[in-house]
């Protein structure tokens, strides 16, 4: 039983980007043109039909996860109902119209998606407008309304370009659905490059592996949700392997020829890298930085061993971070007289887990401000697209393009 998941890969991409560029031309076009000139119903059907087509194109290439289920079937909707209708019908194509735009105007205002999101909905609202605009007598406010939505078309195709949104994806961290056992299982490959990467997984009984017979059990790791796996992958395409009782499925993957140079992805921290991966995965951002002590977060220690009682313990873990903070902890405890003591009731930790007593996280292990705009589309964007997992600073550090 083979179940395959769905990859943008660049041959795919590619086809994808020509029909949106061959459609933003051709609808644009012909509402810039058409106040100068006379259109009969089958240009007006080869208008609707082009920009039905050009929408959902333009919601693939969006990979609009930040979409409400419900608004993208309205969107859907909205997008193939004017190749349908076969004449004018000037009322509820001006109704339409008019909700489309005043719609559109304040998603794009006021949107609590990711960055660039905007863009993409002006992309949307421009195929749609057009599309009912055709359908309108051509009085001179639907002119103008047509000439103003092809400019939109226009500039929401310069500026997702511009942001490379229509480059072919490289290498890099991928997100993808796949159906494992008839049930819908989010995968997470970072950093998607030769050598180990790290596979995330919902919570719940899953084998990962490169191969049909080489399967490991993914598994919980502290600090985290969901469960996690170590996958080596070779060069150039291949598929990840996952299975689920006796039901494999696999997930085309592509991690390129140059193989991968940061930190080894197997320490405590390669989790937390992939977390702050997928969150700048979803912002549209370039990967973000390998975890790393700040001097922000070396002041934060100090300023927390200062305000520990006179003894208290110490958890760490063997990533490069924790160790250099459990050195600057140790440091700062020497300075002002504190001891460090493993049954203390106090416990600081910069690194692994710790229960009971008094806890005290480092700065990065803190839970993430979600009161915030930034924190709140943080937090709902990651919702959407990968259910179960849990907020954390490194990623909303990572969604908002910190150290970019």
């Amino acid at each position: 039983m083979h179940e395959h998941g769905a990859v943008g890969l660049p041959l795919g991409f590619t086809l994808l980007r020509l029909l949106l560029l061959i459609s933003v031309t051709v609808v644009a076009g012909w509402a810039l043109a058409r106040p100068f000139t006379a259109g009969g119903p089958l240009t007006r059907r080869v208008v609707t039909a082009v920009a039905a087509a050009g929408g959902l194109v333009a919601l693939l290439v969006a990979d609009a996860s930040w979409l409400p289920g419900p608004a993208a079937v309205a969107v859907i909707a909205v997008l193939l109902t004017p190749p349908v209708l076969r004449g004018e019908v000037p009322v509820p194509a001006r109704v339409v119209l008019a909700v489309v735009v005043l719609a559109a105007t304040a998603a794009a205002l006021w949107f609590t998606g990711p960055p660039l999101s905007g863009a993409h909905i002006v992309l949307l609202a421009g195929f749609a407008g057009v599309g009912w605009a055709a359908l309108c007598p051509p009085t001179v406010v639907v002119r103008v309304v047509g000439a103003g939505l092809a400019v939109a078309l226009l500039a929401g195709l310069a500026q997702v370009t511009l942001a490379g949104h229509l480059a072919t994806p490289p290498a890099g961290p991928v997100l993808t659905r796949v159906v494992v056992a008839g049930e819908p299982v989010d995968v997470l490959v970072a950093p998607h490059r030769p050598g180990w990467n790290v596979v995330r997984v919902p919570d719940a009984p899953l084998r990962v592996g490169n191969a049909r017979d080489a399967l490991v059990e993914a598994g919980p790791r502290p600090g985290t949700t969901g469960r996690w796996a170590l996958v080596w992958l070779d060069p150039g395409r291949g598929s990840l392997w996952l299975g689920r009782g006796e039901a494999r499925a696999t997930v085309p993957v592509n991690p390129g020829r140059d193989p991968w140079t940061g930190p080894d992805v197997r320490g405590p921290d390669g989790t937390e890298y992939a977390d702050a991966a997928l969150a700048a995965l979803l912002a549209g951002r370039p990967e973000p930085p390998w975890p790393a002590l700040t001097d922000a977060d070396v002041r934060a220690l100090r300023a927390q061993v200062s305000a520990l009682p006179g003894k208290f313990a110490l958890v760490s873990d063997s990533s490069t971070r924790s160790a250099r903070a459990a050195a600057e902890v140790r440091a700062e405890a020497a300075r002002r007289g504190r001891v460090i003591v493993p049954d203390a009731p106090d416990v600081l930790v910069v690194g692994g887990e710790a229960t009971g007593g008094r806890v005290h996280l480092a700065p990065w292990l803190r839970p993430p401000d979600l009161d915030t705009p930034d924190g709140r589309r943080y937090a709902r964007v990651l919702a959407d697209a990968f259910p179960g997992t849990r907020p954390t600073r490194p990623g909303l550090a990572a969604w908002r393009g910190d150290g970019d």
